[in-house]
């Protein structure tokens, strides 16, 4: 049968055109660009430099396929709109949560070591009170001499920390950590020693941070011989997060 014999249909495109779909594929396309134009002039207008945008361009193409799937379930599943009467509820009252504990505080057993996490030494002190009457011997490391009733003055040490520059002069009093250390050793290997940190803001600001994490660590793990304890109490702010987390791997118990 020739080309002319056909019965008069049309003859079918090999790849039929579907407007509605090249238009919104058009469409999709100019606003895509548009976005990764848009988006470049505002990291350039900032001064981001030639090394920052290709950086910036990489990790926007490398997320292409993340976007188009959120887009494309947009479209699918458009957002529910809100019911007028959930917009004009009051706000829900907060979960109301108990009050902190008033409880006596736990002592520290012997060959413990505790790290309290706090902004001022509340707890910690709590703590020390708790606990010191049930050793042989108190070390207290801080710039300030916390009262403890039932401690006899002679089974009572404060320790000062001494600025790092005044550190062993001898006119200016306090002791440096190695001074300090070297007392505390001395009584762990007596037995029966409590020692009490507060200081570490204080130690860290002029010691630098890494060594006051050493000395801290020190403690934790050498100070709980024979029968001894340690306790200490720290502000997160004190240190990064980076050397909170070593110092918090020292103890036996954070709280």
């Amino acid at each position: 049968m020739s080309a002319d014999d056909s019965d008069g249909e049309p003859p079918r495109s090999a790849t039929p055109r579907d407007d509605e779909f090249i238009e919104g594929y058009s469409k999709g396309y100019g606003d895509g660009l548009r976005e990764a134009l848009r988006e470049l002039r505002a990291h350039a207008a900032r001064g981001a430099s030639p090394q920052e945008l290709r950086m910036l361009i990489a990790s926007r193409l490398a997320r292409i396929p993340e976007d188009v799937e959120v887009r494309r379930k947009g479209l699918l599943s458009p957002p529910v709109r809100a019911a007028w009467s959930s917009l004009l509820r009051p706000p829900a009252a907060p979960a109301w949560s108990p009050p902190k504990s008033t409880l006596p505080a736990t002592a520290v057993a012997a060959g413990a070591s505790v790290l309290v996490r706090e902004d001022r030494p509340d707890r910690g002190l709590a703590l020390l009170r708790a606990s010191a009457a049930s050793f042989r011997h108190v070390i207290v490391v801080s710039q300030r001499a916390p009262a403890l009733e039932g401690v006899p003055a002679e089974h009572l040490e404060w320790i000062v920390p001494a600025p790092f520059r005044s550190a062993g002069a001898s006119t200016v009093p306090g002791l440096d950590p190695s001074v300090f250390a070297g007392r505390i050793r001395e009584s762990v290997d007596v037995g029966g020693t409590l020692t009490y940190l507060d200081a570490i803001e204080f130690l860290a600001s002029e010691y630098g941070p890494d060594f006051t994490v050493r000395v801290v660590s020190w403690l934790a793990t050498e100070a709980v011989r024979n029968g001894s304890a340690v306790l200490v109490t720290l502000a997160p702010r004190a240190l990064d997060q980076r050397d909170l987390s070593r110092v918090e791997r020292s103890f036996q118990n954070v709280r």
